[in-house]
């Protein structure tokens, strides 16, 4: 819109006609320097000087003569020089046909548009664009209002953005994510022609996050996919609202419209946020029900999970999350439950979280897939991070069941997440994230501690007693390339690298190894002795005072 007196009708969609107009023939770069609307009465067409985008009602057209079309009253005023025509209504094949053949550009408006009041806004914005931008940007704050009190959702609200603006628009969650993107659509063709796509790289965006974090919502930021502001709810950074444009073209209308836009969006946010809380603080309800309920209360129990939107039927893993000072006295949860919650939400598991105890307890959903497990241990281990960092004077660790299905089965898969923890306590591994099905081994061995104690350490004596004295004595490191050996599976290659030792001089150790505790490691059951005895080694040392060596 370099010319005053001119505007495009890419800009008349933008700026002046109404959201649910658009372009159904032509060329949406026409420049029109007038709006003029057709009139029933006797003269049915205004002085006409040519370039003016002419306004039509079929309806009330054909109550002055019922034989007019829209195809001939396109074709009479393409004759006059008309640069464009907009109907109101439905826009027929012959009307397109007819714009296609005079070259002019055909417009569609919702039945109910005032024609007036297009007329007035489009040759105010020929008159004055500037103040026609800014209230432009104000009726689009007011439609976004509107749509948010009458609880659309959020892609409603960037579909007016979108049209408005003629750009893509993304939202992302706080942790990057992206939570939907609208193209705009301002007609069966694009606005340049040619079909929008949006082409994000998202590790780019993610990198800019990190490095810039922008934190403040009124402030605009340029970022990979064109322009950034922050979504924040109840002073805290809940997304982040972006205005795709690869030109680096920023006017001060899509500005408005981004800044009026993220308000609402952020409004919209923590309408979604308090909805969520609710479900995840009714799931909760059923987790403490859940377990602490009887076999003979699940009919009762399965109907009030299915009412939580929560099917107990479905394969999960039981997560138990726990906390606990140097002395080993548990640390209080609750103001770090809602943080547990908010994972799963932005995640977009189907889960629960609820506390229990002194424990909050997650159930996580597998999907049909070989990864399901790894990713949702992935994800325990990243809330137990975020957790610890709660807790700088404390110790947080996270144990996960194996996979379950049913009430009966679920309460099972949380005593085995529960009991990853003691047994990771007990092992001296109070921080960190522990998963039951590798613990088989310690559990046995826990047990002879606990019933034969005196057995375990013969055999720990017996396997390990001398090379843990040769270290004493030389100094030496024959434990750690020991454990290093099982470790890489007996690669010799990758234990050496692990080991930061060439390969010779861990043949050489192996070969120590072997003359001092009389054990061929070729054979098989020599090398289940070793690696069994590493392990009882790290089970001997929870008992206080036992001198073992690591």
């Amino acid at each position: 819109m370099s010319d005053k007196n001119i505007a495009s009708i890419q800009s008349l969609l933008r700026y002046s006609l109404p959201l649910g107009a658009s372009i159904v023939a032509g060329d949406p770069e026409t420049n029109v320097n007038w709006s003029i609307t057709i009139r029933a009465q006797p003269p049915a067409f205004p002085d006409i000087y040519g370039g003016e985008l002419a306004l039509v009602s079929m309806d009330v057209l054909r109550s002055f003569d019922s034989r007019l079309t829209l195809a001939s009253v396109a074709r009479q005023l393409a004759e006059f020089g008309v640069s464009a025509v907009l109907a109101t209504g439905a826009v027929d094949q012959d009307a397109i046909d007819a714009a296609n053949d005079c070259q002019i550009a055909l417009l569609t408006a919702p039945e109910e548009t005032s024609l007036t009041t297009i007329e007035r806004a489009v040759n105010a914005l020929i008159l004055n664009q500037s103040a026609r931008l800014t209230e432009r940007a104000i009726e689009i704050q007011r439609q976004l209002t509107r749509l948010s009190a009458e609880n659309r959702d959020l892609n409603s609200l960037l579909q007016v953005m979108s049209r408005s603006t003629g750009k893509p628009v993304v939202v992302h969650n706080d942790a990057g994510a992206m939570i939907t993107q609208i193209l705009p659509y301002l007609g069966r063709r694009s606005l340049n022609g040619r079909s929008q796509n949006i082409q994000t790289d998202s590790a780019e965006f993610l990198d800019w996050l990190t490095n810039e974090r922008p934190e403040l919502s009124s402030v605009i930021s340029a970022s990979p996919l064109g322009y950034t502001t922050a979504l924040k709810v109840e002073k805290r950074v809940a997304g982040y609202l972006s205005l795709v444009d690869r030109d680096g073209n920023l006017n001060e209308f899509d500005r408005l419209v981004l800044t009026y836009g993220a308000d609402v969006c952020a409004i919209e946010m923590a309408k979604n946020r308090a909805i969520a809380s609710a479900v995840e603080q009714t799931r909760g309800d059923w987790i403490q029900m859940w377990l602490s309920g009887t076999p003979a209360d699940d009919d009762l129990l399965r109907t009030r999970a299915q009412q939580a939107g929560f099917e107990p039927g479905e394969q999960f893993v039981v997560a138990v999350y726990r906390a606990v000072n140097d002395l080993g006295q548990s640390l209080p949860l609750e103001p770090v439950i809602s943080l547990v919650r908010d994972d799963v939400s932005r995640r977009g598991v189907s889960g629960a979280v609820g506390q229990y105890v002194d424990a909050i307890v997650g159930l996580y959903p597998l999907e049909d897939d070989s990864s399901a497990l790894a990713r949702s241990r992935s994800s325990v281990e990243a809330v137990r991070d975020q957790l610890a960092s709660r807790f700088p004077k404390g110790l947080v660790a996270a144990g996960i069941s194996r996979p379950a299905a049913g009430l009966s089965s679920l309460r099972e898969a949380y005593r085995e997440a529960k009991d990853s923890v003691v047994i990771a306590y007990e092992l001296s591994d109070r921080d960190s994230t522990t998963y039951y099905g590798d613990l088989k081994l310690y559990q046995l061995l826990l047990a002879l501690k606990e019933r034969n104690l005196e057995h375990l350490q013969q055999f720990y004596n017996d396997a390990l007693g001398p090379l843990v004295a040769h270290d004493k004595r030389k100094q030496s490191d024959l434990i750690r390339t020991l454990s290093g050996f099982f470790a890489a599976n007996g690669n010799l290659a990758k234990a050496a690298q692990e080991l930061d030792v060439h390969r010779n001089t861990l043949v050489y150790r192996l070969e120590r190894i072997a003359e001092l505790t009389k054990l061929d490691l070729d054979d098989s059951d020599n090398r289940l002795i070793l690696h069994l005895a590493l392990k009882t080694q790290r089970v001997l040392a929870t008992i206080p005072g036992e001198p073992v060596t690591a």
